[in-house]
């Protein structure tokens, strides 16, 4: 059931701009934190619940730190829900402890100074440091990634700009129940929808598989069977076995050899064929030299004649030099 504070004083314009200024902040830091929107959503209602009931005695420029302090101290942010989830841009957030996940988260979805989310922690500014190293994402060697760090704070601005309109409309309902001092029902784990799935057919696989173990059935069979069930030559003689299980070989063949016929005498013999030295061109052939000039023989005749002399300049050739022209023809 919802209740009311009836004994609530009506909230002051101040804190009612105060929250409206942190819920957006505070939604985003909460479901982050614990990985389930819905629980955050709880935590959220819870601090802002408790605030009101604070922020009167507090100075004004203490309200950041104090409503950030409540928040992180909700039972619902202090461990991970049972279906915490955080998706691919927000993986990162995944691998930190509660308490380093929040140090980190203050800064990037709380938009806190170094100083002041350390105060929320309730940590000086060492070990605050120490814990903000330890949430900052890592490359595959294990140091730092700069990019990675870059990459979440761009996701989670994003995330903040792109709230939806009922979204909006949700934190702010929270918002005016938490001024109003209205106490929000608990909010109990979402129970899984069953949607019933149609059955596969399965009878297609029966049959087959059926099928298969027959045949592999009759396979086996066979081959246990098969040399028994094969005809037996009635002239091979059946097998003596001298004991059981042991049968006897066959008899060896019976191996047949033939004699050749005589050789037949050859078409030819060697020395029937003629030798060279009786070849009519043997001499021509033996002297490659003696057979060039003799190809050029008509040539040379006509050049010793005197055909390459120059004209009116040729003496005439006597005797002896065409007896030596011819001579030389004639080689």
């Amino acid at each position: 059931m919802i209740s009311s504070d009836t004994s609530a004083s009506p909230p002051p314009a101040a804190l009612a701009a105060f929250l409206k200024g942190c819920e957006r902040r505070g939604a985003v830091f909460a479901e982050l934190q614990c990985g389930d929107r819905d629980r955050g959503d709880v935590a959220l209602a819870a601090a802002l619940r408790a605030f009101r009931g604070k922020a009167a005695a507090l100075p004004m420029a203490d309200w950041p730190v104090r409503f950030w302090a409540l928040l992180v101290a909700t039972p619902q942010l202090r461990v991970d829900g049972p279906t915490a989830r955080w998706s691919d841009a927000f993986g990162a957030l995944a691998r930190p402890a509660t308490a380093d996940r929040a140090a980190l988260l203050l800064r990037l979805a709380g938009g806190l100074q170094e100083a002041e989310a350390a105060d929320v922690l309730g940590l000086d500014a060492a070990a605050y440091r120490d814990a903000l190293a330890r949430a900052c994402p890592r490359d595959t060697l294990g140091h730092p990634d700069a990019g990675a760090w870059r990459a979440l704070a761009e996701a989670i601005q994003q995330h903040l700009r792109e709230l939806s309109a009922d979204r909006l409309a949700t934190l702010a309902r929270l918002r005016e129940d938490a001024l109003a001092g209205v106490r929000q029902p608990p909010v109990t784990a979402k129970t899984p929808t069953f949607v019933p799935t149609r059955a596969p057919r399965r009878w297609p696989w029966i049959l087959l598989i059926g099928v298969l173990l027959l045949a592999a059935a009759g396979a086996g069979l066979w081959w246990w069977r098969g040399p028994a069930l094969l005809p037996t030559p009635s002239a091979q003689p059946a097998a003596s076995s001298d004991a059981e299980g042991v049968s006897a070989l066959p008899p060896d063949p019976v191996m047949t050899s033939a004699a050749l016929p005589p050789a037949d005498a050859p078409a030819t013999r060697a020395d029937d064929v003629v030798a060279p030295a009786a070849h009519a061109d043997f001499a021509l052939l033996a002297d490659a030299d003696d057979e060039a000039r003799a190809r050029e023989a008509d040539f040379l005749a006509w050049y010793v004649a005197g055909a390459g002399a120059a004209p009116g300049a040729a003496a005439p050739a006597t005797h002896a030099d065409a007896d030596a022209g011819a001579t030389d023809a004639q080689r």
